[in-house]
């Protein structure tokens, strides 16, 4: 049961511009959080909610993340969307946004991988135009390998939750942590081939390979996702996940 529907405390998330959040708060702290957390609408003019700060990240920072403090907050009883499980009922958007993460995450490289493909092939150096010179037209090729690996995983990881298929959660981890460290690889190579002009403002490599960095924290840590999917892989000698070990 929900009772008084208040809560005091610090959250961290997205909303320093947001006109309404959706808060999930553990209601019943006895049988823990998959069973006991409840989901809430909370307007941003609530009495008792204030946003205190925005966070400033490396990268991706069109989506914002700000620190938002409950003191003393009520919200009226028809703002409960769902009580009790509503991380159990969350669920069914946790393996779509895997794969989102890792599309989104593809595009940075894709986008890092173009220009860097059009700018190696009219920059010249040396008297040659860059792709001509062995290191780098190996780089590109590293590159272009790379994106083509992450897209595969990315589609057949799609088509496993399409199908419903069993090994659905581990392949939409692995292919978000595939995709988390290859493309960062694919970025670093962007700035690399551009040489001094890939720090610079002016020619959008920095910010690629800013947005790239942050896509191996996103949606959970590359070994948060690897133990997810030794768990999802050998359920009965692994465990639950962060369960007791047996």
């Amino acid at each position: 049961m929900v009772s008084g529907l208040y809560g005091s405390g610090v959250h961290r998330g997205f909303g320093d511009d947001a006109g309404l959040f959706v808060v999930y708060a553990n209601t019943n702290p006895k049988v823990g959080m998959l069973q006991g957390t409840s989901s809430f609408l909370v307007p941003r003019n609530t009495p008792g909610l204030s946003i205190t700060k925005c966070n400033e990240t490396i990268g991706c920072r069109f989506m914002n993340n700000g620190e938002l403090v409950f003191e003393d907050l009520r919200v009226p009883r028809d703002h409960l969307l769902v009580q009790g499980d509503a991380l159990g009922k969350a669920g069914i958007y946790f393996r779509p946004g895997k794969i989102i993460q890792a599309a989104k995450n593809l595009g940075v490289g894709m986008a890092a991988y173009e220009r860097t493909a059009e700018y190696v092939q009219s920059y010249v150096q040396g008297g040659r135009i860059l792709i001509k010179h062995q290191a780098v037209a190996l780089r590109l090729a590293d590159m272009a390998t790379r994106l083509s690996a992450v897209r595969s995983l990315v589609r057949e990881a799609a088509l496993a939750v399409d199908q419903g298929a069993g090994d659905a959660d581990a392949l939409c981890n692995m292919a978000k942590v595939f995709a988390s460290e290859e493309i960062m690889k694919v970025v670093q190579h962007a700035m690399e081939l551009h040489g001094g002009n890939g720090a610079m403002l002016d020619f959008g490599i920095e910010k690629l390979f800013r947005d790239g960095s942050i896509f191996l924290h996103m949606d959970a840590t590359a070994d948060i996702s690897r133990f997810k999917i030794v768990k999802a892989m050998f359920p009965r000698t692994a465990g639950a996940y962060a369960g007791p070990e047996n």
